[in-house]
């Protein structure tokens, strides 16, 4: 009986719950001032979009899990701490969430405003009512400790508010990371702003909306206003992630000037203005501190209409794509920037790419592809999805890797689940709940398909839905389906031509399409009328080839199409305890470069050497022994786990 009574309470919890969402959904929309720009192409919502893809959708369901795994009381306990309420018996998580770093402080609360975000996309992307009740009760915590401050303010590390009251004074000293000793406090309300944000875009609580607007209030009129221009530009050197974003994002809910007057002050010029003016300045910084300012310009330039800012953030994409990011997709080495003459001296250092980075350059992708619709944002996404983030998850925990080192033996580190709390940990619960957002987009009546990935997508607009079925990299078709539409409609299927295909050839319903006649903006565009079980057949011909490191000529990586390959290395003496480690980021057991395999001859003729040998359905690729040091075999990075390994191979100078 006891049992049944739970059961039953439990399920009127998810009804409400639910009936909360559908009412909420119900209201008008919640962007009150729009954004001065129409988007060239418009990305589809979350909950369009299901990927099917068998490795995506495994991860996904990881982190679903790892997500509802977390104690909430345990997240808020450091905010309800310094808000002086109760912590409901809950101790804070360990490690970056709880302990002195850099002399700073823990950087406590900053995993709340991941998980956050996290639970919205997730949402989203799964549509799973008991995350919903997880979702409300943080709020009614974070709610409870603004109402308890009295001022609006919300914060967790420790005596943060005294800090800000000394920043507002101009007694401060900023370094990255600190702010008067205190690491990044404007970092972690960022990071708490963006999941209030998308906790209201998503499920439009009010309260929600309330929490974040307080806050972004009392930040406003007790420090922005407070501090003239050089105060300003002070604090913005330690990092903030892209506080500048979270203004305009309250501004575009409240429509209130203040809002967007803030938004503008908060441009950190060291940064805007060089980039502004095309000039690289990016050597020595910290990489991750800068990538989110520029989705903030990016947005800031939306709502009004200052070009330096829309030229700032295109001008830095494309010096990090161009000058600053490895064959993987990530960019920097121990966090920082280097000049691209580096690269092949930094290649074997053990810290590589920050998986934070990747991240975040997938937020600004998807901002500046929005509003260009270029399709080089397409080609680098693609990349860092495939290569980086794919690559940078423990198949059967799904925890993150913090550096994805390119030293020839290497091997990865994998966090575990509640003990490490790395920024990393925090951007690596977000990835997997959007693994579909750039497989589609849509304009007016056009649909482009971006990518070639296994997905549903309900095109609600247009009351279309379509499946995609591909097993690529194994087999190179991809058979896109519609599976359900109201009548018959005129319609523009838009079909990537991927610059990595030798040729793509299409068909509609077993019909050949002129290729070379519909292609237009890097797309096949096939225009007609459309009725549900019509099919589109695309095949590829991805090419093998060799990508020497950036700046440098003695190491070469090889790919598959936009699939990196890299070569598995055996070493019994590794063991899951090497590979799961809570409080390492880069390998404790270096092993000797000479362990890995090294090619001996021209990269063209080892590529004509390469034999197709796929297994256990993983594709692979055979390297004779007359063209390395010994035969050895190449297959996706993203498949190579629990082992050493190496993507860029050294060649042998004769």
């Amino acid at each position: 009986m006891k049992k049944k009574i739970i059961r039953f309470l439990f399920s009127l919890a998810v009804l409400s719950s639910q009936s909360v969402v559908s009412a909420c959904a119900q209201a008008s929309d919640q962007i009150v001032a729009a954004p001065l720009h129409t988007p060239v192409r418009t990305l589809f919502s979350l909950s369009d979009v299901r990927v099917t893809d068998p490795k995506m959708l495994s991860l996904q369901e990881l982190d679903h899990r790892y997500l509802l795994d977390h104690d909430v009381d345990k997240l808020l306990a450091w905010f309800r701490r310094e808000a002086g309420v109760s912590q409901h018996g809950a101790e804070p998580y360990p490690f970056w969430e709880s302990e002195d770093l850099f002399g700073g402080g823990p950087l406590s609360g900053h995993i709340l405003g991941f998980w956050l975000s996290s639970m919205a996309m997730m949402y989203e992307t799964t549509g799973d009512a008991d995350i919903i009740p997880r979702v409300s009760d943080a709020l009614d915590g974070l709610r409870e400790c603004q109402l308890a401050d009295g001022e609006g303010f919300i914060g967790a590390q420790p005596k943060v508010k005294a800090v800000f009251a000394e920043v507002a004074k101009g007694n401060f000293t900023t370094t990255n990371p600190l702010v008067n000793k205190t690491w990044e406090p404007v970092y972690v309300m960022n990071k708490t702003m963006l999941g209030l944000y998308d906790v209201y875009r998503t499920f439009r609580m009010d309260k929600a909306k309330t929490i974040l607007v307080d806050l972004a209030n009392w930040f406003g009129t007790h420090i922005i206003d407070k501090l003239d221009h050089e105060q300003m530009q002070r604090l913005l050197v330690c990092e903030h992630g892209s506080i500048n974003e979270s203004f305009i994002d309250v501004y575009a809910i409240t429509g209130d000037k203040r809002f967007l007057d803030w938004a503008d002050r908060l441009n950190d010029e060291d940064m805007w203005v060089p980039a502004a003016e095309g000039r690289d300045v990016l050597q020595g910084w910290h990489a991750n501190t800068q990538i989110p300012k520029f989705t903030g310009f990016e947005s800031v330039y939306n709502y009004t209409d200052n070009d330096s800012y829309r030229r700032a953030a295109r001008f830095f994409w494309q010096t990090v794509v161009d000058g600053h990011t490895w064959v993987n997709g990530g960019n920097s080495t121990g966090e920082h920037f280097f000049p691209t003459s580096e690269f092949e001296k930094r290649l074997t250092n053990a810290g590589g790419p920050e998986s934070c980075n990747s991240v975040n350059m997938m937020r600004l992708t998807e901002a500046l592809y929005q509003d260009d619709g270029d399709m080089k944002y397409i080609d680098y996404y693609e990349r860092v999805l495939l290569n980086h983030i794919l690559a940078n998850y423990d198949p059967e925990l799904g925890m993150c890797v913090y550096y994805t080192s390119m030293r020839p033996a290497s091997y990865k580190i994998y966090c575990t689940p509640f003990d490490s709390f790395w920024c990393c940990t925090g951007t690596g619960i977000q990835a997997p709940a959007k693994f579909g957002k750039m497989i589609y987009s849509h304009h007016a009546d056009s649909l482009f398909v971006n990518m070639y990935t296994g997905s549903t997508l309900d095109w609600k607009a247009q009351h279309m839905t379509l499946s995609q079925v591909t097993d690529f990299p194994l087999s190179n078709t991809s058979r896109l389906k519609v599976t359900s539409l109201d009548g018959s409609r005129r319609l523009a299927v838009a079909l990537r031509c991927p610059w990595w295909s030798k040729t793509m050839g299409v068909k509609v319903n077993g019909r050949k399409v002129d290729v070379s006649k519909n292609q237009k903006d890097g797309y096949v565009v096939i225009s007609r009328k459309w009725s549900q079980g019509d099919e589109i057949e695309v095949e590829l011909q991805p090419e093998l080839r060799a990508e020497v490191v950036k700046g440098g000529s003695q190491y070469y990586a090889f790919m598959y199409g936009p699939v990196l390959l890299g070569v598995r290395i055996a070493d019994p003496a590794l063991t899951m305890a090497d590979y799961r480690q809570a409080r390492r980021t880069v390998p404790n057991r270096k092993a000797p470069l000479e362990m890995a395999p090294e090619i001996s001859s021209d990269v063209d003729a080892v590529m004509a050497s390469m034999e197709r040998c796929d297994k256990d359905g993983v594709l692979r690729f055979r390297v004779p022994a007359s063209h390395a040091t010994s035969e050895f075999y190449l297959e996706p990075y993203n498949d190579i786990h629990f082992s050493r390994y190496a993507v860029y191979l050294h060649l042998m100078q004769k």
